[in-house]
Formats: structure tokens, C-alpha cells, sequence
């Protein structure tokens, strides 16, 4: 397999309307840096737009670092911290804010399951929705780190996108898709 040189990356970033692209560990200092890029190329033109997606920015980071199934400890961390990638992408009209994390077949189909009760609902019975969720007891059991996507649609007003791709018997990477107009 051929690999790409520094203009084609470039290239394909830019013809793909990404403005900002990680991969790596969503650990605090990580995301403190990240929030930071974020706020200074977005919330100059438009600071409810900026809101908006910062709080999208920390629900769907959450989930990362407490729900990939890879883990880090490497860079300096202080404990262990979830592995996952982000991507915004502008279009003239709207921002897609896109995470990705590896997680194993009992939350693949506990977040599929979540993901089109998500899709099925009005914002009203997204609230009650949240309300519910959050009685639940924290645990992965309880398919873990819905409440972010919750919220991130309540938020965005669209419901999320999201797609699974199979690694193998036991992992899947999970893909997350969330539109924040301009």
C-alpha cells in the first residue's frame, strides 16, 4: 500500500471540508487543547454556534475516553484514557462533527439499539428520554455514554448519523455523526 506524502494528506483534508482532525487518547489535557482549537476557529464568527458545538465537543469526547474499548496510558497520562478520533468538517451552511472509537460486540448492539431510539424521538421525548437514563446506575451494562448522544442531538436540533464497521468477531469501529448549523 502506497502512503500519502504531506500534500496529498493536505489535499484530501481540504477536499473533504475538514478543519480540524485528531486521532489518539481523549485524556483531560488532550481535550483542554482541543476545546481551545476549537473556540479560536469557530466561536469567532457566530459564539452560540461556538457554544453549541463546544458542549457537543465535551459530551461526545466523554464518551471516548470512558466507553473505546482501547485504551491508552502512554503520553504522560495519568490513567488510563479512551482512543478514539474526531473530525469537524465545514460546509458553507452547517459544521458535522464526526468521533470514532473501537467498541466490542455487547456495546455495538447496545449502541445500535440506543442510536435508533435516539433517531426515533421528538426533542420532548428526548428530554424525558435523559431523565430516564440518568436513573439509570452508571454502567456499560446500561449501554454507557448514551446520555452524550442524547444531549449532542437535543443540542444539534438533527439526529445523529452513525454507522458500525466490523473489525472482526469481537470489535467494531463505531462512527458518530452530528450536523450543528451555522
Amino acid at each position: 500500500m502506497a502512503s500519502l506524502n504531506s500534500k496529498e494528506i493536505f489535499e484530501t483534508m481540504f477536499d473533504n471540508n475538514i478543519v480540524i482532525s485528531y486521532i489518539g487518547p481523549f485524556d483531560g489535557q488532550i481535550l483542554s487543547l482541543l476545546a481551545s482549537n476549537i473556540e479560536d476557529a469557530l466561536w469567532e464568527d457566530n459564539r452560540k454556534v461556538g457554544k453549541k458545538f463546544f458542549k457537543i465537543f465535551i459530551e461526545l469526547s466523554q464518551n471516548i475516553y470512558l466507553y473505546s474499548k482501547e485504551k491508552s496510558t502512554g503520553m504522560g497520562l495519568d490513567r488510563s484514557a479512551g482512543v478514539g478520533l474526531m473530525l469537524i468538517k465545514e460546509y458553507p451552511d452547517h459544521f458535522q462533527f464526526i468521533t470514532g472509537n473501537l467498541v466490542d460486540k455487547s456495546d455495538y448492539e447496545k449502541l445500535t439499539e440506543k442510536c435508533n431510539q435516539i433517531i426515533q424521538k421528538s426533542k420532548d421525548e428526548l428530554r424525558e428520554f435523559k431523565r430516564q437514563q440518568r436513573s439509570l446506575p452508571q454502567s456499560n451494562e446500561n449501554g454507557g455514554g448514551n446520555i452524550g448522544i442524547i444531549q449532542s442531538t437535543i443540542l444539534s436540533g438533527y439526529p445523529p448519523s452513525y454507522t458500525f464497521h466490523k473489525i472482526d468477531d469481537d470489535n467494531y469501529f463505531y462512527v458518530l455523526s452530528i450536523r450543528i448549523d451555522k
